[in-house]
This record gives C-alpha cells, structure tokens and sequence, in this order.
C-alpha cells in the first residue's frame, strides 16, 4: 500500500519487531546466572516488497523471523564425551582411595609391620624353644595377624557392597534422566510441529544430556523437531517409540544372577544368565525379563564398574596371600603331612583372607607350640624354618606341586624363579592399587581441565553477555522510539489530510 498508510504499517511492524526484541533481550539478562542457558537472538527480515508502476520497488517492512537459540551443538557433544570420562576417572579414584586406606600402608601398625613382628616372634623361639613366653608371643602375633587379614577382607568386601549400591543409585538415576528425556521430547515435538521454537526447552534437553553422559557413555543423536534420541553400547535407550530400562546385578550364581531391577534395591529380578556382580543389564521394559549386557565404559557407571573389579583384583590377591602364608606355615609346622590343618585354620570355601584363624589346637594349648622337628631339649629348627618362609620366593597363590617341592630335611620350600617374598608379594599388590589410583587421578586431572576449556568454550558462544544486551537494550529503545515518532508524524499528517484539504 502506498502513500501514508504504506509508512503507517512500515512504523508499526519495526514497532512490532523492537517489541520482540526487547522482550528477548530481558529474557537473556534474566538468565544469566541460570545454569545451562543459552542466549537467544531475534531475527529480524524484511518483508516482501511490491512494486508501484512509474515510482519502483517499495518497501513493507521487517518482521520477525524467529527467535534463535545460539548454541555450537558440536561443543556441546565435546562437553558430554570429556564430562563421562572426567566422571568415570574420579569415581573410580574415589574408591580406590577407600581401598588405599585399607591397606594402610606404610604404616607402623599395618600388615606388613604385623608379618615382620611374627616371624621375628618365631625368630625368637627358635632360639628359646622351650621358653613360654616366646610361644606366647608366637601365638599372639600370629592371631593378631590372621584378625588384621579378616578384617581388611571383610572391609574389602563391604566397599565392593557399597560400590554395587552406588551403582545401583546411578543406574536408578540414568532411568529417571531418560524418562524425564522422553518427557521433554514430547513437549518439544509438539511445540516444534506447530511452528513454534522450543528454545528453553532445548536447553533442559542439553542439560539432562549432560547429566546422561556423566553416568555412562551415551551417544545421542537428534531428530528435525530437536527432540533426542539415545543409545548405550550400541544399544537404543531412547527412541522416538520405545524407552529401554537399566538393571544392576546385584549377585550371581552357577545358576543364574539377582538383579535390581530399573536399579531398585527393592525390585528384585532374576535371569539364568550368569553375570558378574555391578554389570549393567538393558530391557526393553521395566517388566521384560529379557536382558542384554552392557559394557559402561565412562561415566561415574563405568567408573564404579571399574573400581568393582579394581576391588576384587585385590581381595583375591589378599586371599592368595593368606593360602600361600598359611598353607606353607602348615607345612613346616606339621612336617610336611598337611597343608590346610596345623598351625593355621584355613575355614571352609575360598575366602582364606577372611576366614584364616589360629587353630584351635594352637589357641587352646599355646605353651605346646612345637619349636623344633624333634622333641629333644633345645631344638628350634622347625620355628627358624618357618621364619625362613619370610625370605623363600614362592608363586601366589601356592600350587599344590609347589607344595609338593617340601624338603622334610632341609625343612624348606624349592624357591620359585618367578615368585615373590610374602613382603614383596604384599606389597605388589599395596602397588597395584597404587599406580591404579594414581593413573585415575592423572585422568581426572587431565579431563577436567579439558572439560574447563570445552565449558569457557561453550560459554563465549552461549553465554549471556550484559554489555553485549545493554547495547541491543538500547539499540532497540532507539529503534522503538524511532518508530514511535514516525507514527506521530505519520497521524499529523492524516489529520492534515483529512481536515485541512478539499473542497
């Protein structure tokens, strides 16, 4: 339209288009501190043109095109794979610190400490065998010793307890992040189907993503409306039709394993497929019963899972310590007729760290621990025989051939070429979990700082800047008022028209 109406509409749309801006802009400097938000920008277009015959080409206008989130999704999926590998480093160092304090070592009064004070104690009588003191002393640090090995068994095996707990915690976590995916998908697509943009919802979507990928390796992809889609180990969790469920072992047997079911303590479910313990198992449904394992290899999931089998690494290397002790000690002791009774009580099953006890025979009657291989007056080779096992190198645990090399003369063992010292040995396995803990903490050091640098990333894109939308503030103001005055000048010169020509 022509002549002044044609200006008319022309103010009244940069009106319009100022208005949205505005609005726009207060929204991003009311979310500034809002975590996880991500600017947003008007577009701004010019409205289709029409042409006048004998003047040209005339102009209708601006309008608003949208409003666009500003966002480098490329970042944002950087953010996610550093964010599941910091998680998976420091959950994982997490535990292997409480495992560290088990061990206690070095220490004055760890178990290193304890296994040099008793075979000095057999040191001691074999060099006063018929004294009772020194077989007193004997069966005291021995008992001390085997209490010291079934306490950090039975703390071993409660830590392992606790991370199968806390990966249940997570696993039960992972599910209420996909539902609440599978929720905001939803409100996505119907705001996207109806031409409107989603942008705050978006950003949630983003943050429970980043929430995903901080419990286990996801990989997401995203459809036309933004809603977003998630898979784990090559697995669908999330579709535009289905939502799969996590489940954690929480016991396995010969014949089949105990799930928590959805990552419920409380829901118990069973499958004849024998698991390890921690593994994270994937169903279609919460009542499906047909599961899949899945390999978690990053996130605070992953890095539990990892610390899980770090944990009972150690406890069968502290269980093949405590066999090798005491099936060799039982050996000298009984001279060479058995290696399971005698001295030491190995108990029932393969737990000897945790079952290891003084026998009875010993506790009941110390003053008749037996020093020497022969009863005669001062014969203590049998106690500096096994004083001596401190310092043969033997494999761990000991095999029964190894068992079987027993000399009953020269009442020793024939030393492994590639065995250890129960000192060597003990500590190797204090090492392990050492330069374990000590690699996660490299890691987590490593991918936090990349981490920092992806989110300083992400923020100079998405961030809210303050000078930046008081700038816009006022480059809208003007443009408003601009558009004001011209309506004003517009209807002075209406009414000049109307009232002051003609006839």
């Amino acid at each position: 339209m022509a002549g002044l109406f044609g200006t008319l509409n022309n103010a009244t749309s940069g009106l319009s288009a100022n208005q949205v801006a505005l609005q726009t802009s207060s929204h991003n400097i009311a979310n500034t501190s809002t975590d996880g938000y991500s600017r947003q920008r008007v577009d701004l277009e010019t409205n289709s043109a029409y042409t006048v015959p004998g003047v040209g080409t005339l102009g209708t206008g601006v309008k608003s095109a949208g409003v666009e989130r500003i966002v480098d999704d490329f970042v944002r999926g950087q953010i996610r794979n550093a964010n599941s590998n910091y998680q998976f480093a420091t959950e994982k160092s997490d535990v292997l610190g409480d495992l560290e304090n088990v061990f206690n070592e070095p220490s004055d009064n760890g178990l290193l400490t304890q296994l040099s004070t008793l075979t000095s104690s057999w040191t001691g009588l074999s060099n006063n065998p018929e004294s009772d003191t020194a077989k007193t002393l004997v069966a005291e640090n021995a008992s001390t010793f085997a209490d010291t090995l079934n306490s950090m068994a039975n703390d071993i095996s409660s830590l392992n307890s606790s991370t199968v707990q806390s990966v249940n915690k997570n696993v039960l976590d992972f599910n209420n992040k996909v539902e609440q995916l599978q929720n905001l998908n939803e409100q996505i697509y119907n705001m996207s189907s109806r031409g409107e943009s989603p942008n705050d919802l978006l950003d949630t979507r983003d943050s429970v993503l980043k929430d995903l990928s901080g419990l286990a390796n996801i990989t997401t992809t995203t459809d036309n409306y933004g809603r977003a889609f998630v898979q784990l180990d090559g697995q669908d969790v999330l579709t535009s039709t289905n939502m799969s469920t996590l489940s954690v072992v929480t016991t396995s047997t010969a014949s089949g394993s105990t799930l928590a079911v959805g990552g419920d303590s409380s829901d118990v479910g069973t499958t004849d497929t024998q698991y390890a313990v921690g593994t994270v198992v994937l169903s279609n449904s919460a009542e499906s019963t047909d599961y899949q394992k899945l390999n978690v290899s990053s996130g605070t999931i992953g890095g539990l899972q990892a610390a899980i089998g770090e944990t009972q690494d150690r406890l069968q290397d502290l269980n093949d310590f405590a066999e090798t002790i005491a099936k060799t000690t039982n050996m000298v002791y009984t001279n060479g007729s058995s290696s399971t009774t005698g001295f030491f009580n190995l108990g029932t099953g393969d737990n000897y760290a945790a079952n290891i006890t003084l026998s009875s025979d010993v506790s009941n009657n110390v003053t008749g621990i037996s020093a020497g291989k022969t009863t005669a007056s001062g014969d203590g080779t049998k106690a500096a025989a096994i004083a001596a096992l401190a310092g043969t190198k033997l494999d761990f645990p000991v095999s029964d051939t190894e068992l079987a090399t027993y000399d009953s003369t020269s009442m020793s063992f024939t030393s492994s070429q590639t065995g250890s010292t129960f000192a060597n040995e003990f500590n190797n396995t204090v090492t392990k979990n050492g330069i374990s803990k000590q690699s996660a903490d490299n890691t987590a050091t490593a991918q936090q700082s990349v981490l920092t640098q992806l989110e300083e990333k992400d923020a100079s894109v998405s961030g809210v800047s303050l000078n930046e939308e008081m700038s816009n503030i006022i480059k809208y103001q003007q443009g408003f008022q601009a558009n004001a005055r011209l309506l004003s000048v517009v209807s002075e010169m209406l009414d000049t028209l109307i009232n002051n020509t003609g006839a």
